[in-house]
């Protein structure tokens, strides 16, 4: 757990560490310039890394902070950028830090940061192009992949990964694209495999998905299956018959492994809404200024977060042959962060999803057996001591598989105390599923 704490100038972070029956391990707080916040928390070998930013608008200042949980001693790393950069994504190695930015004006940098001698090196070649790069991810503990999208000669988007090592250079490269279509996102498996979302040209929108199978670094096979042919989300659908079938959901990647000798491919839907002022009006509230000490008030009025409709199960063979699909509706989740939040735990019969919005749980048991009728499952977080809930924010809050089928929650609750006294409080909750 981390939480600052008022102190004039400074402002302190405090550490505590905790074990998975709530009970402190360990607790640290260390103090910060005020011009200091918070911009992502990562676990890597349990370490903690902490990444701060200078609260300046054309600061080029980073701070890295490692937590060591184990030998229990702090770690900092302040780094210099050459430019005014946003880092959004830091991968996190023995002995370096890989960082994905963008500038002001929206070009991408990579920058390799050796902590053994305080080395930064950047990859300047993703600013010269017409290229964006969608993410980094580690590899092994030596390379790590560049996701890059570009328009090819007609006009559809093509995504490759190139892989480099630590030192900056590049190692191999692999190009994945559709003939008619265009790839919006796409998942390696084991570097054999690779499964991508398809769209029209221009469009996000999501049409099917594309199977590779790779050799080599290069395509071995390819197979497409359009969701229009999908029974199981086309039953979901509103869709008129004798009419032609569109989804109009954009769908996104999330968990991609392995099952009963099959390949899992899990997706979830999201669209931004930017009509409903009803959901912004406290989403904005929990943003808290390091800087100037106060709570930031929403920024725009018309952004009513992410609506989440459908979830999606496939299960291929390795040979890219699709065995089973399994489509679902979402009920009653908008989120303010674009993320996804359904949990899976597979078994051999069934399959279990989960996930926690505005302080309820949501569970639902699918079964393999197409005759068994699913159950779906819906519970409220309780308060603490008699006191009453009055409202559960959105933002933050999250979901975490623990191990077996346990999952941790937290986020803000307001509540009304026994002496009627309100609060606005952090939670945090434990949750088992006992078949």
């Amino acid at each position: 757990m981390l939480r600052e704490n008022e102190s004039e100038k400074d402002l302190k972070w405090n550490f505590n560490l905790i074990d998975y029956n709530f009970k402190s391990i360990n607790d640290t707080t260390i103090s910060l310039e005020r011009s200091y916040f918070i911009s992502e928390i990562e676990e890597f070998e349990d370490d903690f890394y902490l990444l701060f930013k200078r609260d300046y608008s054309n600061d080029k200042k980073y701070l890295v902070i490692k937590y060591s949980s184990e030998k229990r001693n702090i770690i900092f790393k302040e780094i210099n950028f050459p430019l005014s950069l946003r880092v959004e994504k830091v991968l996190y190695f023995e002995n370096y830090f890989v960082f994905l930015s963008k500038t002001n004006n929206s070009q991408n940098l990579i920058s390799i940061y050796n902590t053994n001698n305080n080395q930064l090196k950047n990859i300047y070649e993703f600013m010269n192009y017409d290229k964006t790069i969608l993410k980094i991810n580690k590899i092994n503990s030596s390379t790590f992949g560049v996701f890059v999208s570009e328009n090819n000669l007609n006009g559809l988007k093509v995504i490759s990964r190139i892989m480099y090592d630590l030192s900056g250079y590049p190692n191999n490269k692999i190009r994945i694209e559709n003939r008619d279509f265009s790839i919006i996102e796409t998942k390696f498996f084991e570097n054999k495999y690779a499964l991508s979302i398809l769209g029209n040209k221009k469009s996000r929108e999501s049409i099917g998905i594309q199977f590779n199978e790779l050799d080599d670094n290069s395509v071995k096979s390819q197979k497409v299956y359009y969701f229009e042919n999908l029974s199981s989300l086309i039953n979901l659908t509103n869709f008129k018959k004798n009419k032609k079938i569109r989804i109009r959901e954009e769908f996104y990647l999330d968990s991609l492994f392995t099952h009963d000798n099959k390949i899992f491919l899990t997706m979830e839907s999201l669209k931004s809404d930017r009509n409903n002022d009803n959901f912004s009006n406290y989403q904005y509230i929990p943003f808290y200024n390091t800087y100037s000490g106060t709570y930031d008030k929403k920024i725009n009025p018309k952004f009513g977060g992410y609506v989440h409709n459908y979830c999606l199960i496939l299960s291929f063979g390795y040979d890219g042959r699709l065995f089973r699909t399994h489509a679902k509706k979402i009920n009653e989740l908008q989120t303010f962060k674009k993320k996804k939040y359904i949990k899976y735990i597979f078994e051999d019969d069934y399959y279990i999803s989960i996930y926690i919005n505005k302080g309820k749980i949501f569970i639902s048991k699918n079964f393999n057996n197409l005759t068994a009728e699913d159950k779906d499952y819906l519970y409220e977080i309780e308060g603490f001591d008699n006191e009453t809930i009055i409202k559960t924010e959105t933002n933050p809050e999250g979901t975490y598989h623990l191990k077996n089928k346990e999952f941790l929650t937290y986020g803000i609750q307001n509540i009304k105390k026994i002496d009627n006294n309100r609060k606005r409080v952090f939670y945090i909750n434990k949750i088992e599923i006992i078949n």
